[in-house]
């Protein structure tokens, strides 16, 4: 599948609107956007679906119908990353210029977005290996 990447903290990165057919690719450049403070990005699907991955030391992930439609699935921490990681207060990922607070327990490793982004990346569907709570 081809996802397109939408930075939605920075309008004028240059990323924004690249088509990314490749997994390890797709690793590559979320690794790359590391470095800032944390935000949050999209990768729209060609098959109408789309995930929105916050990028920091942590980060979240929301899975929903490109379209604007429910249902929207936001990722769960899992029981090991949420004792381990846990801060007990929400993360803010800037969003537009404004920081918008994801409960700690939505929050996991930024290994755990790499993988959800390359899943959703190779399938289309919101990763099966994690808890996903409808909002």
């Amino acid at each position: 599948m081809i996802v397109t990447f939408l930075d939605m903290e920075d309008s004028s990165n240059e990323l924004n609107g690249i088509a990314i057919d490749d997994g390890e690719r797709l690793v590559q450049i979320l690794e790359s956007l590391r470095n800032r403070p944390p935000f949050l990005c999209e990768l729209t699907g060609e098959n109408g679906f789309r995930l929105d991955v916050g990028i920091g030391e942590r980060g979240c992930a929301q899975y929903s119908p490109s379209n604007g439609d429910t249902p929207y699935l936001v990722v769960v921490a899992p029981g090991k990353e949420l004792q381990e990681l846990a801060c007990g207060d929400d993360i803010e990922f800037l969003c537009g210029g404004t920081p918008t607070p994801i409960s700690d327990r939505n929050c996991v490793s930024f290994h755990s977005v790499r993988e959800i982004a390359r899943y959703f990346l190779e399938t289309g569907h919101a990763h099966p290996g994690f808890v996903w709570e409808e909002v």
